[in-house]
C-alpha cells in the first residue's frame, strides 16, 4: 500500500501523518463511549463539562504524541504481531507502573520513584485533577513536556524511519 502511496503527488510524509490523525477519531469514539457509560452509572464531574472537555484535549493530545512512537517501532519491525510485542512490552510497564489503580501512597518505596516520573502518572493526574478537582498545575506541566519531547524525538524518527524503508 505504501508503494502505491509513494506514487501519488503527495507528501511523503502524508501517509504516517494521516494515519496518526485517523486516531483522532478513534480516540474520540472511545472517549465519547467511556463518558456516556460513566454517565450513566452516576459519574458527575466536580468542576462541570468544560474542565472534562480539556482533560479530552489533553489525553488526546498525549495519546497522539506517544503514537508517534509506535509508528517509529512500525517502521523498525518487519511484521505487525512485532509491532504489538514491542509497544506491549513498552505500554504494560507504564501503564501499570502508574498511579492510575493504586494510590502512590500505598506502593513501596522504589516503585514510588518510578511513578512520579511516569508520564502516564502525570496524565492520570492532570485528567483526574481537570475532571474531578485537585492539583491540576504540576501534572499538567509535567504532563505537557512529556508531550513535547516524545514529539521532538520520536515524529523525527519514524519519519527518517519512513524514509528509509521506503
Amino acid at each position: 500500500m505504501f508503494d502505491r502511496f509513494r506514487s501519488l503527488p503527495i507528501s511523503r510524509s502524508a501517509p504516517l501523518i494521516g494515519a496518526v490523525l485517523a486516531d483522532v477519531v478513534r480516540y474520540l469514539i472511545l472517549f465519547v463511549v467511556l463518558i456516556g457509560v460513566g454517565t450513566l452509572m452516576g459519574f458527575d464531574p466536580t468542576n462541570g463539562w468544560v474542565p472534562v472537555l480539556g482533560a479530552l484535549a489533553l489525553s488526546m493530545g498525549f495519546a497522539l504524541s506517544f503514537g508517534w512512537v509506535s509508528v517509529w517501532v512500525g517502521t523498525l519491525a518487519r511484521t505487525p504481531g512485532a509491532v504489538q510485542g514491542v509497544m506491549f512490552l513498552l505500554v504494560l510497564p507504564l501503564s501499570f507502573g502508574s498511579n492510575t489503580f493504586v494510590p502512590v501512597e500505598t506502593m513501596p518505596g522504589w516503585l514510588q520513584a518510578f511513578v512520579n516520573v511516569n508520564p502516564i502518572s502525570h496524565l492520570v493526574g492532570a485528567a483526574r485533577g481537570l475532571m474531578l478537582g485537585g492539583p491540576v498545575q504540576s501534572h499538567l506541566l509535567w504532563t505537557l513536556g512529556w508531550m513535547a519531547v516524545l514529539l521532538a524525538v520520536f515524529f523525527p524518527l519514524a519519519l527518517r524511519g519512513y524514509r528509509r524503508r521506503a
